[in-house]
Parts: C-alpha cells; sequence; structure tokens
C-alpha cells in the first residue's frame, strides 16, 4: 500500500522533481516512472487530505472502471480502485486516493489517463499512439488498444532505435512543424513479447496486479526534447505486410480516429479536425497492414526501416508474409 502518511508530511523542500512531456512536475508522490529532473514547474501534483472519493462520485457510478466529467479548465476523473482526480487549468493534478488504494493502481492511472487529459487542456493534439526516432525524427503508430503499438516500438527500441512515447503522444507545433515531446522511459509489454524480444518477464515493472503487461524501463538513449514527426503508421492486421501511404483525406479520418480525447473538451471537434488537417498535410501517414504473428516482426521491423528512410516505393510496393 502507498504510505500516505508519511506522504502527506512532505515540506516543499521534500517534493519530487520529474520531468515528462516535455513538462516539469512537482510532486508530493514519488513517480518513479518519470524522469528525475530540477526543472522548472509547469506541473504540480498534490494530495487532498479533506475530501473522499464519495464527494464527487455518485453511489450509483462507484462500480464503473471509469468516470469522467470534463470540462476546458477542469475535469474530474475517476478510476475504480485508484481514487478521483482533479486535473486543473493543465498545470494541477489533485488527488483523492481511494480507501486502501494500491500505489501501483494509482500511478497507473496517473501518468496514463490523468496525464493524457491534463496534456489535453494544455492545447496540444494528444494522439492514442505509440513512437520511437528514427535518423532524428518521431515516427508513431496508431492503432487501437491491443493493435501491436507497443510492440512494434519495442521490437525497434531492440534494434537501437530509441522509443519516444507509449500511448499517450502529444503533438504541438514549432515553427510550423509538427513536434512530438517525449512521455516517460518505459514501454508496456506482454509475456510473449518480452519473451520473443529476450527480456526476462521476473525482471520487468509489474503496472497493475490485474493487468497481462509489464513495464520495461528503458535505461538509455531516451530523447529529451520533442522531435519533429517524419511519418505516422496506422496499424491493421491482414494477411501480408503491406505498407502505403494514405490519401490526405483518409490520413486526416485516421488521426481524428485515435484523437477522441480532444472530443471531451466544449468545441473540441473543431480543435480536432483544424488540428488532424494541420497534422496530415505536414506529415505522411501510411497503411501498415501485416499479421499478427510474432516469428514475423523482424521482418516488418525490416520494412518500417527502408519505408522510413524512402526505399520503399510506396505508391504499388506489398511485401508478403510468406
Amino acid at each position: 500500500m502507498l504510505p500516505f502518511t508519511k506522504v502527506l508530511g512532505h515540506r516543499d523542500s521534500n517534493w519530487f522533481s520529474y520531468v515528462a512531456y516535455g513538462l516539469g512536475i512537482r510532486s508530493v508522490l514519488p513517480i518513479p516512472e518519470f524522469v528525475p529532473a530540477e526543472d522548472k514547474s509547469d506541473v504540480t501534483i498534490t494530495i487532498d487530505q479533506v475530501h473522499s472519493v464519495f464527494d464527487y462520485v455518485p453511489e450509483e457510478v462507484i462500480e464503473q472502471p471509469l468516470a469522467l466529467q470534463v470540462e476546458r479548465d477542469e475535469a474530474v476523473v475517476y478510476v475504480k480502485e485508484a481514487g478521483v482526480f482533479l486535473v486543473q487549468g493543465g498545470c494541477k493534478i489533485v488527488v483523492i486516493p481511494a480507501p486502501d488504494v494500491d500505489e501501483l493502481k494509482l500511478r497507473l492511472a496517473l501518468v496514463g489517463t490523468v496525464m493524457a487529459i491534463l496534456l489535453q487542456q494544455r492545447s496540444p493534439l494528444v494522439l492514442h499512439a505509440s513512437a520511437v526516432e528514427i535518423d532524428g525524427k518521431a515516427v508513431l503508430f496508431l492503432g487501437n488498444s491491443g493493435q501491436g503499438k507497443s510492440t512494434i516500438a519495442a521490437a525497434l527500441q531492440a534494434q537501437g532505435y530509441a522509443v519516444v512515447a507509449d500511448d499517450v503522444a502529444p503533438v504541438s507545433w514549432e515553427e510550423g512543424k509538427a513536434m512530438l515531446a517525449p512521455g516517460f522511459p518505459q514501454i508496456k509489454l506482454s509475456r510473449e513479447v518480452a519473451e520473443v524480444l529476450g527480456y526476462d518477464w521476473e525482471s520487468l515493472w509489474q503496472l497493475h496486479p490485474k493487468l497481462e503487461k509489464r513495464g520495461l524501463r528503458l535505461a538509455r538513449n531516451f530523447p529529451q526534447k520533442s522531435l519533429p514527426i517524419s511519418r505516422i503508421y496506422l496499424l491493421a492486421s491482414g494477411s501480408q505486410i503491406k505498407c502505403e501511404p494514405m490519401k490526405k483525406q483518409a490520413g486526416l479520418i485516421a488521426l481524428m480516429q485515435h484523437s477522441e480525447l480532444m472530443k471531451l473538451f466544449s468545441s473540441g471537434e473543431v480543435m480536432q479536425f483544424e488540428r488532424c488537417a494541420s497534422l496530415a498535410k505536414s506529415c505522411k501517414v501510411v497503411y501498415l497492414q501485416r499479421p499478427r504473428n510474432l516469428s514475423l516482426l523482424s521482418k516488418l521491423i525490416k520494412v518500417v526501416e527502408e519505408d522510413v528512410r524512402g526505399s520503399l516505393l510506396l505508391t504499388k510496393k506489398s511485401y508478403l508474409a510468406c
């Protein structure tokens, strides 16, 4: 269990300082997923000692796994067995822990869903994507949960490429260029994927008592600055490995489908369309179809490497898996 009695007694001088998603974070809670850093304080994370979960969540909602009440400047996020998180103005998170909360459950919610909503409050486009750095640029993989975003990113990481983000990918624009801020040095792996890539399952970090994935902590090459985005892949299952560019309209639709978080905010759909359209214009969106077969993972990685470096004929070329 999380030692709240000790944490609540922290004075300002004892706060934990981190950086994640390009933001300086000061927290009364230890968050080992994030990178320790003495940096500017863009975000503070505190604990509410006065209120309880029941002050924010009605009885009929308490058994739901997730509940949201979202406004532009304030959101209430309820995660069962973790607690309530008040996300305010893109710069403050207040935690009301569930009774007898487990530290792992609380941190999993905090670094994932809660941080995604805070990032959205700060106005970047937040995509449901994983990303790696190739030749100094960010390459993103879009897909629904379970589609293999983390698997491909981890396989590329095993080949020496740095993981930039896992699931939460905030996009911003600098001098007209689409940029991706690095998240934090961890990626989720299933036991099967970990074994294929040669990682010891027992040495990986437990993320949640009931989660079938564990966290691979990335000890080297994690990027410290935002990277320009060069390519975005839309993952799909199929009988062959097939890599081809998407038309602008199809790419725009794919980006909108994987930035659903923005719709939670007032005027969100208009902003979502504008930002996705801008991203579709500035980056290539590529359709990547492949069999869900881990024995073909190395072949898939070679296709991605060649495609990113421009050595494939993208309009017609397909790579058969067998």
